[in-house]
């Protein structure tokens, strides 16, 4: 029995000696694909700004547009959003602010476009153009 032991610790031993070359290559497999920024923190200063990447005013408001329309836009519960014009949409989201019936499921809209202003809309319409 110790000898049975006094192998599997060898073995183990072995297996998990690595070489600077292994452990890199291993580092590089599991490293993060993106980083968090807390506001306050200092997250790379000029170089991070400078690549931070543009968010829309409207990809914000999106948030709540996707559980139906899909993140990319690309449909679900609602219809395809996705390669569809800004005026297009402008004018279906005024359609519904209005409590008109546009399509059969009017009256889901009603409610979502109730508190939008203006400004929301072309928002929403200039982020859903983007996809």
């Amino acid at each position: 029995m110790r000898y049975l032991l006094v192998i599997i610790l060898a073995l183990s031993a072995s297996a998990f000696a690595q070489t600077d070359e292994q452990r890199a290559a291993i580092a590089d497999r599991i490293k993060s694909f993106s980083n968090v920024c807390v506001a306050g923190q200092d997250c790379g200063g000029a170089a991070a700004a400078a690549a931070a990447v543009v968010t829309l005013p409207g990809e914000a408001k999106y948030a709540v547009c996707a559980a139906c329309h899909g993140t990319d836009g690309g449909g679900g519960i609602g219809p395809m959003l996705a390669g569809r014009e800004a005026d297009y949409i402008v004018g279906r989201l005024t359609a519904y602010r209005a409590n008109e019936t546009v399509g059969a499921q009017s009256a889901l809209m009603w409610g979502q476009a109730a508190a939008l202003t203006d400004d929301d809309i072309q928002d929403l319409a200039e982020y859903v153009t983007s996809f």
